[in-house]
């Protein structure tokens, strides 16, 4: 205010306000990418699951805290075998991912570029002998009513024959592993044998290998990462709009995704809304309060002005006051004797 000009400031434009709430929703956006590159290494961090072959259940029920159909998991980089927690090394050591012991790791199959990356769990890991065996050293620390081998000669040190896992996943079923199969995978195409993963969906009956052309391991340069961590449901938009859902979206996912859609777009509104309620009432308040003082003060002036005025006029009317009469000097009176 200068003088007793009050300057009106301008308020801004509707697009103005627009432009910046869409370059600080853009920034937070990308930070929150950003966070989740540092912390995996990958590019893109998160993928989304497209088939129910990881779901704990029979009925199509997704959990939180399950892959499900329609999830975004988020991938972290692995360099080694030694990265990545087997099955088999979680019975031993207690490690736990997703419901059940071992790490879920997403891998190209066979290596394909161009093929869908697979998400499962890593069974085990199984290193070739020279010998022209395989060995896995979970298994020498697991119980022994965990698992057991065919072939008369067989240890975990020394595998030729079926390996069987007992108990496995939600379902307590066993997994059979055929590693003379394995074996006469390599030979038929005349090399040696390869260390590698076995892998299967906690949801399906057998290991991934048995359902692919070539019944070898999963190597670790096939390995984009392991999974950590999930948001739940939000993957399905991504299925319908690429229509790539390879399995019926889970009922209760569908509706915990538009509850969520609608809490996410009704809870800033109202909030927005609350505060909105709060300040306006605060000016009202504020504004009240200064009318009340102003008031004061115009009836205190006024007050003033009155008192003034009749204390005017009552000087102006009041008479001055009488002067005293001067004393009246005393005569002899004539009888008085000389």
């Amino acid at each position: 205010m200068e003088g007793d000009t009050a300057v009106e400031r301008k308020r801004p434009r509707t697009g103005v306000l627009f432009l910046r709430d869409a370059i600080i929703a853009m920034a937070f956006v990308a930070s929150v990418l950003l966070a989740m590159f540092v912390y995996t290494g990958l590019w893109p961090p998160l993928v989304v699951v497209e088939s129910n072959s990881m779901m704990h259940s029979e009925d199509n029920t997704s959990y939180v805290g399950v892959v499900d159909t329609g999830d975004m998991v988020l991938v972290k980089d692995v360099d080694t075998p030694d990265d990545i927690v087997t099955y088999m090394q979680g019975v031993v050591n207690g490690h736990r991912t997703y419901g059940d012991y071992g790490d879920v790791i997403v891998y190209k199959k066979m290596g394909s570029e161009t093929a869908t990356p697979i998400i499962h769990r890593a069974i085990v890991n199984l290193e070739a002998n020279e010998d022209g065996s395989y060995r896995c050293e979970a298994l020498r620390d697991a119980p022994e009513d965990k698992w057991d081998v065919s072939g008369g000669s067989d240890s975990w040190d020394h595998l030729t024959g079926v390996l069987t896992i007992y108990n496995v996943g939600y379902r307590n079923t066993s997994v059979s592993i055929d590693i003379a199969f394995i074996l006469d995978e390599f030979r038929r195409d005349g090399s040696d044998p390869t260390d590698g993963f076995i892998t299967r969906g906690d949801h399906n009956s057998g290991i991934d290998q048995i359902y692919q052309r070539s019944y070898v391991p999963v190597d670790i340069d096939w390995v984009v990462g392991k999974a950590r961590g999930e948001i739940p449901w939000f993957g399905l938009l991504k299925l319908w709009f690429t229509d790539s859902l390879k399995s019926e979206a889970p009922e209760n996912s569908v509706h915990n995704l538009w509850i969520s859609i609608a809490v996410i777009v009704v809870v800033p509104i109202a909030i927005d809304v609350a505060l909105t309620y709060k300040i306006r009432k605060k000016i009202a308040r504020k504004r009240k309060a200064a009318q009340r003082a102003h008031e004061m003060e115009m009836m205190e002036t006024r007050a003033g002005v009155d008192e003034a005025a009749v204390s005017d006029v009552a000087a102006v009317e009041s008479p001055p006051p009488e002067e005293p009469e001067p004393p009246q000097p005393e005569l002899e009176s004539p009888d008085s004797p000389t």
